[in-house]
Order: structure tokens, then C-alpha cells, then sequence
């Protein structure tokens, strides 16, 4: 499995190196490049990511004084690339040491993670059916669930079985669901 972490970075790795490249661009824009490079890192390491806060620290200047008849002007893009480019090394180093980072998820609410396998955490809709059925009542549902039959007939068996229930079950539960703050946002 690290195996298939450190190949997976490869791709992470190249789009930093590119970011990296970047910096040389004769028509080099700071705040272009702090954004693109956020974007790139938020989505490889989430948005968290100290190496986002360290990005985002970056200032560029410019300016000039007029004493006496002489002047003296400032740039500090050169300062702005090397910071970029230690930056984006040491993200390139966490790569290769480490691998990419696993997706953090929450324990409640809805969760979605935006890579090629979609996942969405829905531990409120388990809690939601805990909160109105009986043990007894979850296992049987449970078991229609697991059953090794078609969508469409497994729905049919669930709302039978809700029915069978009480009437208030199923809007009970719907109700739960629907109160959960998690599922607002």
C-alpha cells in the first residue's frame, strides 16, 4: 500500500515542480502564482495545510525614496520566489517521504470527498434509524438491507416492514434526519 501512495504523488510531485518552473516566467505575477499554487496544495494536502499559510504569508513589494536629489528603489520579487520555491521543495520532500496524506473525515454529518472515488459519510442516517427502532426492529431492517436482491425489491420489503412498524415510524425517522444540524451544513 505505500508503495502505491509514493506512485500516486508522482502526479502531486509534477504539478509542484511545475509551480516551481513557474517562478522563472520572465511575466511572473505573485498573487497569480499564490492562488494557482493554494489551489494545487489545498487539493493535495487540504486546506489546512500549513504550506497554504506559508504561501499566503508572501508579500510582494515595491517602491522607491527620493532624498536630496538622489533615489533608491525596492523590488523584493527575487525574496517572494526563493520563499515560493523553499516552500514548494519542502512540499515535495512530505511527498516523498511520506506519500499523500489521507483524507481526514468527521465522525457525524455529511462528508464529501471530491476525488475519484466520491465517499460521503452518512453515520446520521445510521444514528438517525438507532434513535427510532428497536434493536430488534434496526436488525430486521438490517437484513433486508444485506439480502442479496434487487434494489427496487429491497425498497418494497423496507417500507412494508416501516409499516408494519407503526405509522409514526417512518415519519419519525424522516424527521430526525431532516432536524439533524449535520445535514444543513
Amino acid at each position: 500500500m505505500l508503495q502505491k501512495e509514493k506512485v500516486m504523488s508522482k502526479k502531486e510531485i509534477e504539478l509542484i515542480e511545475r509551480q516551481i518552473e513557474k517562478l522563472n516566467d520572465p511575466h511572473f505575477n505573485v498573487d497569480s502564482w499564490k492562488s494557482a499554487t493554494n489551489i494545487i496544495l489545498s487539493r493535495i494536502f487540504g486546506q489546512d495545510y500549513e504550506g497554504i499559510k506559508s504561501i499566503n504569508k508572501i508579500k510582494h513589494s515595491t517602491g522607491g525614496i527620493f532624498i536630496g536629489g538622489s533615489s533608491s528603489n525596492w523590488d523584493n520579487i527575487e525574496t517572494c520566489k526563493k520563499q515560493g520555491r523553499e516552500i514548494l521543495k519542502t512540499c515535495i520532500s512530505e511527498l516523498e517521504t511520506f506519500g499523500l496524506p489521507e483524507k481526514q473525515t468527521k465522525e457525524n454529518g455529511i462528508n464529501i470527498t471530491l476525488t475519484q472515488n466520491q465517499t460521503v459519510n452518512v453515520n446520521f442516517l445510521t444514528s438517525a434509524l438507532e434513535d427510532e427502532l428497536t434493536v430488534s426492529q434496526l436488525k430486521e431492517v438490517k437484513d433486508i438491507m444485506q439480502a442479496n436482491e434487487p434494489k427496487e425489491k429491497k425498497k418494497e420489503k423496507i417500507i412494508d416492514k416501516l409499516r408494519s412498524f407503526g405509522g409514526d415510524v417512518a415519519s419519525n425517522i424522516l424527521a430526525n434526519i431532516l432536524t439533524n444540524p449535520n445535514i444543513w451544513g
